[in-house]
């Protein structure tokens, strides 16, 4: 199996998330490529996380991610020895000796060349920032499946863990759908659940997806490998698309006793 993970570069979750998945199918998976999202530069993703978080969680969230970033560009072997984990996903790549690169257009003909010049049976994304055109679509043999954080249909979007708590859900979960020309549209092949407690902060709900979508993402290689998938549909109409809160939702989430961490 040759397999392309896109995802994103994040210093809290994502290594994590990813790091199960890259220690054991590191011979499945030929490159990891860093999709973030188009337009979302550091500034304008500081702005969306203050109008989600407000000013004190805000500060805090930047001094973690910061601390984040510092150890992340710090050597893998240094991260790993004093941390006992890894900070950045290129760090992660590069203990386990897979290839990483960031690609600001993965719709672009250069990058759908170098797709099939990989002979990529499989793309596997997980949060992944950019949308996959038809062109890119259809070249794996076994198409593209991604991760989202939440049991699809509902909760498609963006920051799946605030609304989860926002609309007191007592459980969520991890989905893995084909990819199609929308979002979080495809049709559903595995589905993990997990609960949610009452003293749960949306810090909680990220490490339970984490630790869910990890495990997930090893038994949909698993699968498509033994030739074992099986779809459902995904009846958008029954769920909903969320993006991300700004300040009259988070106050609200507030008012209702939620915490951010």
């Amino acid at each position: 199996m040759n397999v392309l993970l896109l995802t994103m570069n994040e210093p809290m979750y994502m290594p994590r998330y990813l790091e199960p998945l890259l220690d054991e199918y590191s011979d499945d998976i030929s490159n990891v490529v860093i999709a973030p999202h188009p337009g979302e530069g550091l500034l304008t993703t500081a702005r969306m996380r203050y109008r989600m978080f407000g000013p004190a969680v805000f500060l805090r969230y930047g001094f973690h991610f910061a601390g984040g970033k510092f150890l992340g560009a710090l050597p893998y072997t240094i991260q790993k020895s004093l941390m006992d984990r890894y900070y950045s996903v290129p760090s992660l790549c590069k203990a386990n000796g897979i290839p990483v690169q960031t690609e600001i257009d993965v719709n672009s003909e250069e990058f759908r060349s170098e797709v099939r010049e990989q002979n990529i049976d499989l793309i596997l994304s997980i949060s992944c920032g950019q949308k996959l055109g038809p062109e890119l679509l259809s070249i794996p043999e076994y198409g593209a499946i991604n991760l989202h954080g939440s049991l699809l249909p509902n909760y498609r979007g963006r920051a799946t863990a605030f609304w989860v708590l926002y609309h007191d859900e007592d459980h969520s979960g991890v989905t893995a759908h084909y990819m199609n020309e929308a979002l979080d549209e495809g049709d559903i092949v595995l589905q993990r659940k997990f609960p949610i407690s009452d003293d749960d902060t949306m810090h909680d709900v990220y490490n339970k997806v984490v630790k869910t979508g990890g495990e997930l993402a090893k038994e949909v290689i698993d699968r498509v490998e033994a030739g074992e998938i099986e779809t459902q549909s995904n009846p958008v109409e029954d769920g909903g698309y969320y993006t991300l809160p700004g300040p009259k939702e988070r106050h609200e989430f507030r008012k209702q006793g939620n915490k951010f961490r």
